[in-house]
């Protein structure tokens, strides 16, 4: 049974360092730097869409 709880924590120990590294590679790479740019894109195209279906346009 201690060889299992000692597994288990081994695997979720590699699991969180793995998710560390990830967060760590996400920062230093920049992917957290404007955080609220997508969201005014998004808005934009889907005005963009909206009016287009007013206009008939497509």
């Amino acid at each position: 049974m201690a060889e299992l709880t000692f597994l288990q924590f081994v695997v979720a120990f590699f699991m969180s360092l793995g998710a560390v590294c990830v967060f760590i590679w996400a920062v230093l790479s920049g992917l957290f730097e404007d955080v609220e740019a997508i969201k005014y894109k998004a808005y934009r195209t889907e005005v963009k869409d909206d009016e287009a279906e007013a206009s008939g346009h497509e």
